[in-house]
């Protein structure tokens, strides 16, 4: 005990001989609670390097799964950097595909003769039905006849 004191860093007064001397025998006593209360200081000490201890692998695992976390979105983003990046290129070729198509195309027709191509189209036997006319009933008037070619004047025709 007393190496354990000199140790530690206490000094103590001796009385007599130490514990084993018959003369002061109430001072074992006394160096018994003294040595009690060391250990539980240093049992405390001992609790408390362990809570922390345990605090700091609680924050390195802690830190550990954020890094993995991290890595993995760094990773993600790395991917849909490369799509964006392919993609861009596409559209860029896509875009110059597309001019080239609109130089070699002919200029597009005027609209007055894209509005007389529809308005013939009522005229065309193959026009859709809703335009055509609906078919004569038997009950109406006789269909008008268009003149003969021996009523008109006789022009001489071209072959076409």
């Amino acid at each position: 005990m007393a190496a354990a004191a000199a140790a530690s860093g206490e000094r103590r007064p001796e009385r007599g001989g130490g514990p084993d001397s018959s003369s002061g025998g109430g001072g074992g006593s006394v160096e018994l609670a003294a040595a009690r209360r060391r250990l539980l200081a240093a049992e405390g000490r001992r609790r408390a390097a362990a809570e922390l201890e345990g605090r700091v692998r609680q924050v390195h695992c802690a830190l550990r799964h954020a890094e993995l976390r991290l890595a993995a979105r760094a990773e993600s983003l790395g991917r849909l950097g490369a799509g964006v990046a392919q993609a861009q290129l596409a559209l860029a070729a896509q875009g110059q595909r597309l001019q080239k198509g609109l130089r070699r195309r002919p200029r597009p027709r005027p609209a007055a003769l894209l509005a007389a191509a529809r308005a013939l189209r009522s005229c065309v036997p193959c026009a859709p039905a809703r335009l055509r006319r609906p078919p004569p009933s038997p009950a109406a008037a006789p269909p008008r006849r268009l003149p003969t070619a021996a009523a008109a004047p006789a022009e001489p025709r071209s072959p076409v």
